[in-house]
């Protein structure tokens, strides 16, 4: 097949056009698209137009395909062995039919229906090859933009976040290692921690790490996730979140969750 010049399609990209010509190269009737593909050299040398045109329209066509599949056929590089099930289906049928329309017959009602009966089948092998190549692009590009890139996007969030996740469980180590404090339910430090968070968030939303979370304001079920396998380690009486909470503010100053948040 002559190499197509590439034209401008409206609404496609020139790497989606040079793409879908890549795609010509492995469909046994490539003309079938011509409207949507643009190609200067396919309307000038358009074989599927000639055979049907002819007189011998039928025999024409068979020859063409015949043609086609073979070419396919060999060519490794874009099928191989183990990708060619479509195309020697026509192959085969293509040899039913010369056998067929050569063939000693005790009637022509039965030539003509073993005829049509390869001749359906090719067009269905045939049709089903052209339109898995024609779509192909399209299940590479959902595959993309569903699988890899989502995965992608899902490890830019996570390190943007990292740093959060980090302090609010050092926030925790924290209270739960000062035995000073008495014992307390993972609630209330869940509480202390993102009412400290809160209100540092409330001033520095312009931090990435706050980014992924709507109007950038941190949410505090996000934080007890990051502390729900914290064990409690103390016996004492429970204090309550307003001093649990004056005991990471004593610790953690607005400058130093600053920095620890910019670290990424």
């Amino acid at each position: 097949m002559a190499k197509s010049k590439i034209i401008s399609i409206t609404g496609v990209t020139s790497n989606e056009a040079k793409q879908q010509f890549e795609n010509l190269k492995k469909m046994v009737l490539p003309e079938m698209l011509l409207d949507r593909l643009n190609s200067d050299t396919l309307k000038q040398d358009n074989k599927l137009k000639t055979a049907l045109e002819s007189f011998f329209s039928g025999i024409e066509l068979l020859n063409l395909l015949g043609h086609r599949v073979k070419k396919l056929k060999v060519n490794k590089e874009l099928f191989p062995d183990n990708e060619q099930s479509m195309l020697k289906e026509v192959d085969n049928e293509l040899k039913i039919m010369a056998k067929t329309l050569t063939a000693s017959y005790t009637s022509k009602e039965k030539q003509f229906s073993d005829a049509l009966t390869s001749a359906l089948l090719i067009g269905y092998h045939t049709g089903a090859h052209d339109m898995r190549v024609n779509l192909e692009r399209h299940a590479n590009k959902g595959f993309q933009k569903n699988v890899l890139d989502p995965q992608k996007g899902g490890k830019t969030k996570t390190e943007k976040i990292t740093p959060l996740r980090d302090i609010i469980k050092e926030m925790a180590s924290f209270l739960y290692e000062n035995n000073s404090i008495g014992k307390f339910s993972k609630e209330n430090a869940t509480a202390a921690i993102f009412q400290l968070l809160y209100q540092f968030n409330l001033t520095n939303k312009a931090l990435e790490c706050f980014s992924t979370f709507s109007n950038n304001e941190i949410k505090e079920q996000f934080v007890r996730r990051q502390i729900k396998h914290i064990q409690k380690s103390s016996s004492l009486r429970q204090p309550s979140v307003n001093k649990l909470v004056e005991v990471l503010k004593s610790e953690y100053k607005p400058t130093k969750i600053k920095k620890k948040l910019k670290i990424i």
